[in-house]
């Protein structure tokens, strides 16, 4: 095994404390289980203040500050947006495959999904998860947590967290789910979802997508995607790398 700088690089931390440690005194299986932990806390931390927020003020409440949390100026989503591409060294990149890297990057997504990618054309992508945690704990958990995760999370959070974040990259991105939680069959994936670059800025509020209107998924909010979001790409004066052929 490769050594630290003053030992063994570590696969975890079950020997004696030390005083010094820094991480990189971790190996590539202690640096992964220490991304699992903060992808852990991530998730957790999400769903406890949203509990919080609707036992003291109620569900109308904890969604609209949820919202804000997540898709106003400067939130969540805008950091994850922000921070991953510049550490990463893709944030030059804006075409539909920007947000997929995003995603594969998220410690609360590396660590508790699957993500499989497969590439159906031109600027045109299929996305499952064969295991995803939020489903399995509500499939562990009974009627109550499942819905909880799918109306809060799946059919929410990522159905409008997945398009508002592709329209940070470019409003030309569209991403529609084909099928999300519960799952009929423990052998199928628990969502689908197709990822592509069309040739003109995508109006969800418009278009929502077959799966999104047999469902009731559309809210009011999103609006915000392509009011939005394409003004502030414009804003940018960042023209598209790669486009589809007319």
């Amino acid at each position: 095994m490769p050594e630290s700088h003053d030992g063994p690089e570590l696969d975890d931390y079950s020997g004696p404390f030390k005083p010094d440690l820094t991480l990189d005194d971790f190996s590539k299986e202690g640096l992964k289980k220490l991304v699992e932990v903060g992808g852990s806390i991530y998730g957790t931390v999400n769903r406890k203040w949203y509990d919080a927020i609707t036992k003291r003020f109620g569900q109308a409440v904890a969604d609209e500050i949820h919202h804000e949390v997540w898709f106003a100026d400067g939130g969540a989503g805008d950091h994850e947006n922000e921070i991953i591409p510049r550490l990463m060294g893709f944030a030059d990149q804006d075409d539909e495959t920007t947000p997929m890297k995003v995603w594969q990057c998220l410690p609360a997504m590396a660590t508790r999904m699957t993500l499989v990618f497969e590439n159906t054309g031109d600027h045109a992508w299929e996305m499952h998860t064969p295991q995803c945690v939020v489903p399995e704990m509500g499939e562990a958990g009974g009627p109550e947590v499942m819905a909880y995760m799918c109306n809060k999370i799946c059919g929410h959070l990522e159905l409008f967290g997945f398009r508002h974040g592709a329209a940070r990259w470019n409003p030309r991105i569209r991403i529609d789910p084909i099928k999300l939680p519960p799952r009929a069959h423990p052998d199928e994936p628990h969502c689908r979802w197709d990822i592509s670059l069309q040739d003109e800025i995508v109006d969800y509020e418009r278009d929502p997508g077959e799966y999104v209107e047999e469902h009731g998924l559309q809210r009011e909010t999103d609006r915000e995607i392509v009011n939005h979001e394409a003004g502030k790409y414009s804003q940018k004066n960042r023209q598209p790398r790669s486009s589809k052929p007319s």
